[in-house]
């Protein structure tokens, strides 16, 4: 029974945080609201799966996503997305489903196709290219 709880304890304590998260970076947390946003404003939609086991994730979010050089061209560029690979499962479309944390995957919104995609941690100036490169190959479809 304690086991029990220390699980469900640890679960809502990692939905709090990615939600605290989300709010914090002015992201979103739902998939067709994302969507819409990007549709309208003609960006890409960068969602993120992460997971509440994974260290590298907390890095991601942490040290590239809420870096000073990544969060004003991620604002700037794209509509972002975070969920959790497992607990937000049937909230997106399963082609986005994956086995591996942290994975981005930089959406076309007009067609939901995937521009790009990568898994693991990125640092910096490599997701920096990686959003350039989903822009680019958006403009070059329209």
């Amino acid at each position: 029974m304690k086991t029990l709880f220390l699980l469900v304890f640890s679960l809502t304590l990692f939905a709090a945080n990615i939600d605290d998260f989300a709010k914090q970076m002015n992201f979103h947390r739902d998939y067709n609201t994302a969507l819409s946003q990007a549709k309208k404003e003609k960006k890409v939609l960068v969602m993120v799966l992460s997971a509440d086991y994974c260290p590298w994730c907390r890095k991601f979010e942490n040290k590239t996503l809420n870096s000073q050089l990544v969060k004003p061209q991620l604002d700037a560029q794209a509509i972002t997305l975070l969920v959790d690979r497992k607990f937000d499962v049937s909230s997106f479309p399963k082609k986005f489903t994956t086995d591996y944390t942290p994975r981005v995957f930089f959406i076309n919104p007009a067609n939901e196709e995937i521009l790009h995609d990568t898994f693991g941690y990125i640092k910096k100036k490599d997701f920096i290219k990686d959003l350039q490169k989903a822009k680019n190959n958006l403009k070059s479809l329209e």
